[in-house]
C-alpha cells in the first residue's frame, strides 16, 4: 500500500447520536463505507476528530478500546466509571469502549483526537510526537497515521493544513518539516498471543 494523504477538507461531519457534538472521520478500516455513521460499530479501526459541544455521555462501544486525545488549548474534563479525568492539550485517556463516560464542565467546543480499535483483533497506540526534519514514520506489520498538530508538514513535497493526516504507507512516507503531530499506530494481533 502506497501513502495517502487523508485533507481535513474533505471530511464529512456526523453529528453524534446524543446532539453533543460531531465527528469527522479520519480514516476509517475496512473503508467500506458501513462505519460512516458516528456511532456505528461497523469497523476494525476508525481514527477521527469530534467537536464536543457540551456535557454528555460517550457512546458505548462494546468490544472497543479507545484512545482520545484533547486537542484544544483548554483541553477536556471527563468522568470515566465514576473517576474525574482532566485531560490537559494533547494528553491521551484509553478506556474500553464499554466504560460509562462522559465528558463535564464543557464551556465551549473542544475538539478531541478518537482513536477506537476491535481489541480482539488489534492492538494500537495513540501518542503526541514532534518531527524535526525528514523523519521516517511507519510500522513493520498494520497501519500508522500521522495527524498534524501544529507546524509545518509536507507530505510529497505538499504543505499540510491543520488536521490534515497521512495515512503510512508499507515503506513509510516522505513526511519532512518541523511539527507537532499524533501519532496513531494500528497492528493485528498475534491470534496466538495471550493477554
Amino acid at each position: 500500500m502506497s501513502a495517502l494523504l487523508l485533507p481535513a477538507s474533505a471530511r464529512q461531519r456526523v453529528p453524534w447520536k446524543n446532539g453533543g457534538g460531531h465527528t469527522a472521520e479520519v480514516v476509517v478500516m475496512p473503508d467500506d463505507g458501513a462505519a460512516l455513521a458516528a456511532g456505528s460499530s461497523a469497523f476494525d479501526w476508525r481514527l477521527s476528530i469530534a467537536t464536543v459541544d457540551r456535557d454528555g455521555g460517550f457512546s458505548s462501544f462494546p468490544g472497543v478500546s479507545r484512545s482520545l486525545m484533547a486537542l484544544s488549548p483548554q483541553g477536556l474534563a471527563l468522568v470515566d466509571n465514576g473517576n474525574p479525568v482532566t485531560l490537559c492539550q494533547y494528553d491521551v485517556h484509553q478506556f474500553w469502549g464499554e466504560n460509562d463516560v462522559a465528558a463535564v464542565d464543557v464551556t465551549g467546543p473542544t475538539l478531541d483526537l478518537n482513536l477506537m480499535i476491535r481489541r480482539e483483533a488489534f492492538s494500537g497506540d495513540l501518542r503526541f510526537g514532534e518531527m524535526t526534519g525528514d523523519d521516517l514514520v511507519g510500522t513493520a506489520a498494520g497501519h500508522t497515521v500521522v495527524v498534524l498538530l501544529s507546524g509545518e508538514l509536507r507530505f510529497e513535497g505538499r504543505l499540510l493544513q491543520p488536521h490534515d493526516a497521512v495515512l503510512m504507507g508499507d515503506g513509510g512516507a516522505d513526511v519532512t518539516g518541523y511539527a507537532q503531530v499524533a501519532l496513531a499506530s494500528i497492528s493485528p494481533r498475534d491470534p496466538l498471543a495471550t493477554d
